[in-house]
């Protein structure tokens, strides 16, 4: 019996044996460094409030497969909710700018991503598709691209996709617009991307359209896409001297390549020429440098010289914050005039190539296929190097990409004074020298709003009323529209100048406070004409002093100001903390 039974089981794993033997193998995927995260994922078993912090760990460590379950995840809409199904993609995008990793397998799917109503899913697939290189999607971007409803900044992207996957498909379809577009943006837009692929040409189409562009015509786009390009402003420069702009779209160009911190000398001196503006100024004597300091002391105006520093042409907020509140890119200025020399102060302006500080010297790099990145070192790893240009853009660059690599300038513009007269360089100079020392332009002490944002595109219905509160979320806390403004350095908020920039008199400003510790609070503002204020979603009653109560996190201050009711053209907001409260805060500064 018990050898009958032996005999049984011996038949049975021979069959078994024999069937997994004639059964196709798959080849096993390589060893993932993220293997155990990927089992949890897979398992289903990860709380949503996690699902984020775990592909965020795959897409940053783990290999092309692992890559694809993601992307995989991401295509079948309703396994992830759509906030996560978005930064997964844009995971998957800095994996393949950050690591040249690309998903494993058929792509294509990318194609309905394309196609999604989600815009922050459409828009980072549109860029996957090109990344990728995925063939499939070459005429859905086609039709994106070609259609005059689609966005202008959604067909630049889809036009670019289309040259990454197919330059040559691609090449006659930009060539067409460069030179037949309905406007001067679309003759742009085509012109930024064909110099991805055919430099030559492209140069050609713009000296053609920048030569027909009117005043109020924007050539940034244009310009970018040749200063990306090794040697592309030279190329660009030659075909300009040979078909000329009008002098003030040549002051356009230039006032754009300083704002980036760009001074290609070959493209910078074609457009200063155009231009009328006098070549860069070959730096002072000791005895003219004697004579100009001598000129700021007795002449130079800080109030006159604050309006040239805060000037939009150019730029000095973009890079440089006082009191903390401006551009993170350059040094914060607050104490310059209390800590540096005048003469320190006057050539920092002239020639910042000559006093630059360790930590604001560029690096310029070459890629491999002849892109060119300028900007200060952010941040440096293993695998890439991230770079911050002079308007706080980072871009990401793998190190296997770098073909090249030097020490660059300043980021600060050689030649800024080109857009001065002399007078407003000695009231410039002034202002300079005037911070952190004691007075109106002493360091701030205070908790002040010095950063806020303004609302750019104001509905009607908020002008002509006090808006209710499900109104005031909807359109102005949930608002997409906001753009940075700083107050002047004693605290002072221009509101002029937002009326200007919105041809509106009723103007909405917001500051942000952060909360350590709840407590009371005490806010303090310079008048109350005109203001209707709120706190997060509460409208507040608003004296010159009010108190009241927050919690630890961070908080909006929102202000209504209708500026015709008001006898002071300036906004001044300070708090404080109360005798006996345990409140810790501090105002929001940076960009």
């Amino acid at each position: 019996m018990l050898n009958h039974r032996l005999t049984c089981l011996i038949l049975q794993w021979t069959i078994v044996l024999s069937l997994v033997t004639t059964l196709p193998v798959e080849a096993a995927d390589p060893p993932s460094a993220v293997g155990s995260m990927l089992t949890l994922l897979k398992s289903g078993r990860v709380p949503e409030q996690r699902l984020g912090a775990i592909v965020k760990l795959i897409c940053d460590r783990g290999n092309e497969h692992d890559l694809k379950f993601i992307f995989d995840q991401i295509v079948e809409d309703g396994n992830w909710p759509t906030d996560l199904r978005s930064s997964s993609l844009q995971q998957l995008s800095d994996a393949s700018t950050t690591r040249n990793l690309t998903p494993a397998g058929d792509l294509s799917a990318i194609t309905s991503l394309i196609g999604s109503k989600e815009q922050s899913i459409r828009t980072t697939s549109i860029q996957l598709a090109g990344q990728w290189k995925v063939a499939s999607a070459f005429d859905a971007l086609r039709k994106i691209a070609t259609s005059e409803s689609t966005q202008p900044n959604i067909r630049t992207s889809s036009l670019s996709a289309m040259a990454k996957i197919s330059p040559e498909k691609t090449n006659s379809l930009l060539k067409d617009l460069a030179q037949n577009g309905k406007s001067f943006a679309q003759r742009s837009m085509a012109i930024q991307v064909l110099a991805l692929i055919d430099v030559e040409s492209a140069a050609t189409f713009a000296s053609q359209a920048l030569k027909v562009a009117g005043q109020r015509d924007d050539p940034a786009a244009l310009l970018d896409g040749f200063l990306d390009q090794e040697k592309g402003s030279i190329v660009l420069a030659k075909a300009i001297e040979a078909t000329p702009p009008a002098p003030d779209t040549a002051k356009l160009a230039l006032r754009h390549m300083f704002s980036i911190g760009r001074t290609d000398p070959e493209l910078s001196a074609v457009l200063s020429k155009i231009a009328g503006i006098a070549g860069d100024p070959k730096p002072p004597t000791k005895e003219e440098l004697a004579a100009l300091v001598k000129e700021v002391n007795e002449q130079g105006d800080a109030i006159r010289g604050e309006a040239v520093f805060r000037r939009q042409d150019l730029s000095c907020m973009k890079c440089h914050a006082v009191s903390k509140a401006g551009g993170q890119i350059g040094p914060d200025l607050s104490a310059i005039g209390a800590s540096s020399p005048i003469e320190y102060v006057v050539m920092s302006v002239l020639d910042p190539d000559q006093a630059i500080k360790e930590a604001y010297t560029t690096r310029v790099v070459i890629t491999t296929r002849g892109r060119i990145h300028q900007g200060l070192v952010a941040d440096r790893t293993a695998n890439a190097l991230v770079l911050r240009d002079a308007t706080g853009k980072e871009t990401s660059i793998p190190i296997d990409d770098i073909d090249d690599e030097v020490e660059g300038k300043s980021l600060m513009p050689k030649g800024l004074v080109k857009f001065m007269t002399h007078a407003e360089f000695i009231d410039l100079a002034k202002f300079l020298s005037m911070l952190g020392k004691p007075g109106d332009y002493a360091v701030r002490s205070t908790q002040r709003m010095q950063r806020w944002r303004f609302l750019t595109d104001v509905p009607q219905g908020l002008i002509d009323e006090v808006p209710t509160l499900s109104t005031f979320e909807d359109l102005v806390l949930r608002a997409s529209t906001w753009e940075s403004i700083y107050s002047r350095v004693n605290g002072d908020l221009p509101l002029r100048e937002i009326v200007e920039k919105t041809s509106q008199s009723v103007v909405y400003v917001q500051g942000e406070l952060k909360v350590a510790t709840r407590g009371k609070i005490e806010g303090r503002l310079n008048s109350v004409e005109g203001v209707t204020l709120w706190i997060d979603d509460e409208l507040v009653e608003a004296g010159k002093e009010f108190e009241f109560e927050l919690e630890a996190g961070l908080h909006q201050i929102s202000l209504r100001l209708d500026t015709e009711l008001r006898q002071s053209d300036v906004l001044n907001l300070e708090f404080h903390r109360p005798s006996g409260s345990k409140a810790e805060f501090a105002v929001v500064d940076g960009q």
